[in-house]
């Protein structure tokens, strides 16, 4: 799906979901009314920042790298690592490693 659907897509149910909300809040009064919209926006906000925040430490944990989250979150690379700092650890494959001989000599021989 193309961002900008995604994106008018998304508008719409925030939209759709903040109506329902304010409709259980607010008076018939129109700046009570923009006032309760505000209000739900704030914690609908907050919710979505939670949520991303979990998605992307359950995607890390998966195995997805800053790259992939930035990608995912619309950040480059670096500003997923800034907002999820520590993260995605440094994974090093076991069998890449090389092998360091010993600084001693073998006198076995």
């Amino acid at each position: 799906m193309p961002d900008e659907e995604l994106s008018m897509l998304c508008t719409a149910a925030i939209s759709e979901i903040t109506g329902q909300l304010v409709h259980r809040l607010s008076g018939a009064d129109p700046q009570t009314e923009q006032l309760a919209r505000l209000r739900v926006l704030t914690y609908l906000q907050l919710a979505v920042a939670q949520q991303c925040d979990q998605t992307a430490a359950r995607a890390a944990s998966s195995g997805a790298g800053y790259p992939q989250l930035g990608q995912a979150a619309g950040l480059t690379r670096q500003g997923a690592r800034r907002r999820w700092p520590g993260l995605v650890t440094v994974r090093v494959d076991r069998a890449a490693r090389a092998v360091r001989p010993s600084s001693s000599t073998d006198r076995s021989r």
